[in-house]
């Protein structure tokens, strides 16, 4: 059988969001690996060129020994030579550090019950202690204070509880500046596997095939969390709340940032359960509105053609009201996903990344084909035979109903303009893009 070629970047859901897959090592390797073997893009040379990008931070050299204070601060039983700290290559709107705690911190005296336990404690269970004698994190520095940190850590909680696969755990944060470091921060747990796109070329086709079964499972079961209400996941829910699954939402911000420094990042608003033709048309009206106060070009043509098409789409029960909102993580792809070979043959999905512009949309996005897997095109059937069985594999997993909604030709339109409803017309490129998409959307429903 034809092996599947390797992904590529023309495939990614929206180019603009962040490509924040941290370069993580394996249990038995260890970090200066990752620095020695992966090119360091330079950030500005990043951010040109794949669009715009954050505020630059300082130099890693000089930024090194911050990190190293700031863990000497959080982790006082360590001191300075049991810190190791390894460049990684950066996301897009976030440094990545590497950090090890090398040695053990000191132990209880000898005296104590504590130590007293543990030295008769391998003579009663016949095992010998294992204690590890390293802790592995990844430290994320965001260039951009309009990170709404407190919403991606509550998201990350929430994921922890509902999710059933695995997701960062957040060690501590600060989204303020009055730390070692001079910027907002959070502390993340090490995860093992590595990227999922640097994993792929060198996996045999019934390893691409198992992870692409692994990965449609997963989107199935990302679209089971659902709410009726859209919007970010939001501050205000308890440890409770999270774990029960009775969340409360807020809306989506307009801009779609905001500064967090010195915020509690407590919304004074929360979602109300609403149609997704209510939720939509609202989100029109605000960057509308935004547009105009913020003394930026309204686009009122466009504007008003993007709400014929939503108009539509509901009129032809494409975007019924009676549907719920489902989770959606907002920036899926082989980058944020981490993976491990556990066989000849199979690929274990390690863990699910970069949650930061999750939260509960509607339900036409969370049906979205995963087609980096085969060719990047969601309505273009793929011709090799490795690709495409790879796409049947996928369908096989989520079923007909799902994948009828996946390639429908209306949905696969609303989707593309997912991004201008978050975000607004930022640039030309987006002027561009919704006049192509109202362009084949008036091929299929004239909206005369």
């Amino acid at each position: 059988m034809a092996h599947i070629i390797p992904f590529s970047d023309s495939h990614v859901e929206n180019e603009r969001m962040e490509r924040d897959a941290a370069f993580v090592i394996r249990e038995n390797q260890e970090m200066n690996h990752v620095s020695e073997n992966i090119p360091i893009k330079s950030p500005v040379k990043e951010q040109q060129e794949e669009g715009e990008g954050g505020n630059e931070l300082e130099p890693y050299e000089t930024m090194r020994y911050k990190v190293k204070q700031l863990m000497l601060d959080l982790f006082p039983d360590y001191c300075t030579d049991n810190v190791k700290i390894y460049q990684m290559r950066d996301g897009r709107h976030n440094r990545i550090v590497g950090v090890r705690l090398c040695k053990k911190p000191p132990g209880a005296p000898w005296y104590s019950i504590q130590a007293i336990r543990e030295m008769i404690q391998p003579c009663l269970t016949g095992r010998k202690k294992c204690t590890s004698h390293s802790r592995q994190f990844v430290l994320r520095i965001p260039r951009d204070p309009t990170q709404n940190m407190h919403h991606q850590v509550t998201t990350l909680a929430y994921l922890g509880y509902k999710l059933g696969h695995p997701v960062p755990k957040v060690i501590v944060f600060d989204a303020g500046a009055e730390n070692a470091l001079g910027y907002p921060y959070m502390l993340q747990e090490w995860l093992p596997g590595q990227p999922l796109s640097n994993l792929w070329p060198t996996l045999n086709q019934a390893q691409q095939l198992s992870a692409v079964r692994a990965i449609s499972n997963i989107i199935l079961d990302i679209r089971k969390i659902k709410n009726r209400c859209p919007g970010l996941i939001s501050t205000r829910n308890t440890t409770y709340d999270l774990k029960h699954d009775i969340i409360s939402t807020e809306p989506i911000p307009v801009p779609r940032t905001r500064a967090t420094t010195h915020s509690t990042g407590v919304s004074t608003s929360l979602s109300e359960p609403q149609s997704t033709k209510d939720f939509l048309l609202n989100l029109c009206t605000r960057q509308r509105a935004y547009a105009i106060a913020a003394k930026q070009p309204a686009c009122d043509d466009l504007w008003g053609r993007i709400i014929k098409m939503l108009e539509i789409l509901h009129a032809l029960a494409f975007i019924p009201d009676s549907l719920p909102f489902h989770l959606y993580h907002g920036n899926f792809n082989p980058r944020n996903l981490l993976a491990s070979i556990t066989s000849e043959s199979t690929v274990e999905i390690t863990a699910i990344m970069d949650w930061d512009l999750a939260l509960f949309a509607p339900a036409f996005l969370s049906t979205s084909a995963p087609s980096f897997m085969w060719n990047g095109e969601a309505l273009v059937e793929p011709e090799e035979a490795g690709l495409l069985e790879a796409k049947r594999t996928f369908e096989n997993v989520v079923g007909e109903s799902f994948s009828k909604e996946a390639y429908c030709s209306e949905l696969v339109l609303a989707r593309r303009l997912w991004p201008i409803l978050i975000t607004g017309f930022t640039n030309g490129r987006d002027i561009f893009l919704v006049e192509e998409v109202v362009r084949e959307f008036e091929k299929l429903h004239p909206m005369t």
